[in-house]
């Protein structure tokens, strides 16, 4: 009913308490910086973290809450990125999406700041593109509104629903007109309570967060 699927909306991870007191939220007020600096200072702080056992845990906790929400039991088509050290790893959920059979979509990086998603199939040749990401090979583009539900990655997160992402612009064009379900996934390291980083008028809001 209306009334769970707004209780799915607004999940947040506060109610869970193991390992809830090893990393500091970024909850502190200050002058916001231009996206360059901020970005730049967020990944070196991500990139410190990104082998260490709260991280894994507080993923371990963010999976568990995403795996309860209306939007990943419905959804038959799920697009995500293939996620590297620093960020939220995304391997465990692209497992549980096909142990679930849902179809796992991940992004191709196009000109222009075009994005498109593709099925990960066995047969789909993933490579290292120039900038050093994972994407698919393969230009069997999958229609926009075929597309489910989209776990939106980025480096850091405001409660109002503004996003930082990697600088490249593709998820805000791809997502101004999509209009499926879409979800952040937001650990402590990537919460902060206001934006402290300058946000322009094309950004896309994530408000629809999962936080531990």
């Amino acid at each position: 009913d209306d009334s769970k699927d707004e209780e799915s909306r607004n999940r947040i991870g506060s109610s869970i308490v193991c390992g809830c007191g090893f990393m500091q939220r970024n909850t502190e007020k200050s002058d916001r910086k231009n996206k360059k600096e901020f970005r730049k200072n967020q990944i070196q702080k991500l990139q410190k973290l990104s082998k260490t056992w709260e991280k894994k845990l507080d993923e371990l906790n963010l999976y568990k809450e995403l795996f309860k929400t209306t939007e990943w039991e419905k959804a038959d088509n799920v697009a995500i990125t293939l996620s590297e050290d620093f960020e939220l790893d995304t391997f465990p959920i692209i497992s549980t999406a096909q142990q679930q059979n849902k179809k796992v979509l991940v992004p191709k990086t196009l000109p222009n700041r075009m994005m498109e998603f593709v099925e990960l199939t066995p047969d789909v040749k993933i490579v290292r593109t120039k900038f050093g990401v994972l994407e698919p090979e393969s230009e069997n583009y999958v229609n926009k509104e075929n597309i489910d539900l989209i776990i939106v990655p980025g480096l850091a997160f405001a409660e109002n629903g503004a996003r930082l992402g990697f600088g490249g612009g593709f998820y805000d064009k791809y997502l101004s007109d999509y209009r499926g379900n879409k979800v952040a996934l937001v650990d402590r390291s990537r919460y902060f309570q206001e934006p402290q980083w300058d946000v322009d008028s094309f950004d896309i809001y994530i408000t629809n967060q999962i936080r531990i």
